[in-house]
């Protein structure tokens, strides 16, 4: 394969190898990630990330932490290499390698209901009703998969 670039759903945590019609450039890649302004993030000396600009926006139902940036990023991610001209080239690193550096979040809510204690104190609510909803952010690796999609 050649023009390959590393593409990450943080909805799916799919880690895939894409192939490109024509030569790496920002538009492929813009196309790739569904958005009109793009951001690059340095990843290493040899790659570069390619992240939607507005992506973290309302209604955001995953994002990505990439563990040598600061902030959370949101919309898909692409890998790319560089060479330090302003062509980018396929990912010289492992597929697996690279997706080491990424945990995939999502906003999860938990339901939390009253408990026999707890209904006896109050006397007149009934085990089992809804007392709270809980929100915790699950991380998970994102899974690489090999081969070209």
């Amino acid at each position: 394969m050649e023009n390959v670039v590393y593409l990450l759903d943080p909805e799916t945590a799919l880690f895939r190898a894409v192939e490109l019609v024509g030569a790496i450039s920002v538009k492929p890649i813009s196309e790739l990630l569904g958005c009109k302004l793009t951001q690059m993030v340095r990843f290493d000396e040899s790659h570069w990330l390619f992240v939607d600009a507005e992506g973290l926006r309302e209604g955001l139902t995953a994002f990505t932490m990439f563990g040598r940036y600061p902030q959370p990023l949101g919309g898909k991610i692409v890998v790319a290499g560089t060479d330090g001209s302003e062509s980018y080239h396929s990912p010289s690193i492992d597929i697996g390698d690279a997706a080491a550096h990424f945990q995939c979040c999502r906003p999860v809510i938990d339901p939390v209901f009253d408990t026999d204690d707890n209904v006896q104190s109050k006397g007149l609510i009934p085990a089992g009703t809804l007392a709270d909803l809980k929100v915790r952010i699950e991380r998970r690796p994102p899974m690489p998969v090999h081969g070209s999609a």
